[in-house]
C-alpha cells in the first residue's frame, strides 16, 4: 500500500508542478491551447482567455505549484492533498460546466479520486481532527 500511495503522490504531484510552472512561466500562446475546438465548447476557450487577461491563472498556478511541491514531501502531502481538494472540483467542474470535453472531465474525475484515496487513507486522524464531539450544537 505504501508503495501505491507514493506512486499516486508522485504522479499527482509532476501533474501539478508542471500544470503550475507552465502557467507562471511559460507564455500563454491561444493558438496552440485552441488546437481541440471542435471537441471542446468554444466558450470554454473566452472564460480561459478571460482568466488569463485578469492575472486569476498566476494565482491557480502558483496553488498548483505549492500543491505539487507538498505532495512530494512524506511529511506535508496530506496538508497537499487537503488543499488540492477545492482546486481539483474547481477544474472538474469547469470542465464539466463550460468546456464539456469528456476527456478532460474523465482525467479530472480519476485524478480527483486518486486525491480522495490519499486523503481517506488518514481518514480517523481528519475525523479527529475535524469532526470533534460537541456537546452543544452551536
Amino acid at each position: 500500500m505504501k508503495i501505491v500511495t507514493y506512486i499516486i503522490r508522485f504522479l499527482i504531484a509532476l501533474l501539478f508542478i508542471w500544470a503550475g510552472v507552465e502557467k507562471l512561466f511559460f507564455p500563454y500562446d491561444p493558438s496552440v491551447f485552441k488546437s481541440d475546438t471542435e471537441m471542446t465548447d468554444p466558450r470554454f476557450f473566452e472564460f480561459y482567455d478571460f482568466l488569463q487577461g485578469t492575472g486569476y491563472l498566476y494565482f491557480v498556478g502558483f496553488f498548483q505549484l505549492l500543491n505539487g511541491l507538498l505532495l512530494v514531501f512524506k511529511r506535508t502531502y496530506l496538508l497537499g492533498a487537503v488543499m488540492m481538494v477545492p482546486l481539483m472540483l474547481c477544474l472538474l467542474m469547469t470542465h464539466v460546466f463550460i468546456s464539456r470535453y469528456m476527456d478532460f472531465i474523465i482525467f479530472d474525475a480519476v485524478t480527483f479520486l486518486l486525491n480522495a484515496f490519499l486523503i481517506l487513507q488518514h481518514y480517523k486522524t481528519l475525523k479527529r481532527t475535524f469532526l470533534q464531539p460537541q456537546r452543544t450544537w452551536i
